[in-house]
Order: structure tokens, then C-alpha cells, then sequence
């Protein structure tokens, strides 16, 4: 009994293995959504990224395994704060499409954004996160 179990442990752990890797390609199965105007979610005294964030440590979202698997594209519209030491805080997903696809993935990766010290510290500052045909980019 012992050689059975021990058999389907390891061929169990071997389709885990080949299925993590696989490498197929993106296939949409849903129509990227149309991008937000930015703009129109913030006040005037807002920064919107790009105009007053400059990057010094910056990653792009690793695209969800799940979405990439579906074919699911979609935004994220993020709402963050940049301390004295140009860390990142209050990250907070302000909408996304599809609603919660993308919001892990996006809130992980600003989390671990660093910009250059502001003059003062930074607040509601936006940022847009495109997951765009099985690759993450920044909007506009």
C-alpha cells in the first residue's frame, strides 16, 4: 500500500510541476475594455501619475495567472500617497474593470513603488494600470 500512495504522490506532484509550466500564449477571450479618463476621478489639487511622481524603484503588476489563463483584460485605477521618502502609502484600488480582476496583482506591485523625496509629501495621487492582451503597462 505504501509504493501505491507513494506512486500518486509523486505522479501528482509531477502534473503540478508540468502544469505550472506551461508557456502558451495569450488567448483574449474578452475585449479590453475602453481606458478611463483618469482625470475624472480625481480634484484638481490631485497628482495624476506622471505629471509629479518620478520613479526610482518602479515594477510593473505581474498579470494574474488566472486572468492570463481566461483571457480576461481590464484596468486599474490606483489611489496612492508618497511620503518625504518617496514611499508609497494608502494604496487603494479606485475602480477596476472587470471589478476585483486585477486588484492584487496591482495593489502588490505600488505597494513596492519608491519616487524620488517630494518637496512635500505627495497625496491622492493616481495612477492607471493597464492589463492589456496578457501583459501589464502603465496608462496615460
Amino acid at each position: 500500500m505504501k509504493t501505491v500512495a507513494s506512486f500518486f504522490g509523486i505522479f501528482s506532484a509531477t502534473i503540478f510541476v508540468t502544469s505550472c509550466a506551461s508557456t502558451s500564449t495569450f488567448n483574449p477571450r474578452s475585449s479590453y475594455p475602453p481606458d478611463p479618463w483618469v482625470k475624472g476621478y480625481s480634484n484638481p489639487d490631485d497628482c495624476i501619475g506622471g505629471e509629479k511622481l518620478a520613479a526610482i524603484d518602479f515594477d510593473l503588476p505581474t498579470y494574474p495567472k488566472s486572468a492570463f489563463r481566461n483571457g480576461q483584460q481590464g484596468w486599474s485605477i490606483i489611489r496612492l500617497d508618497v511620503d518625504a521618502d518617496g514611499h508609497t502609502q494608502n494604496v487603494k484600488i479606485e475602480r477596476s474593470v472587470p471589478s476585483g480582476m486585477f486588484d492584487t496583482a496591482s495593489r502588490k506591485a505600488v505597494d513596492a513603488w519608491r519616487f524620488r523625496p517630494p518637496q512635500t509629501p505627495l497625496s491622492d495621487c493616481r495612477v492607471l494600470l493597464r492589463y492589456r492582451a496578457g501583459q501589464a503597462s502603465l496608462g496615460g
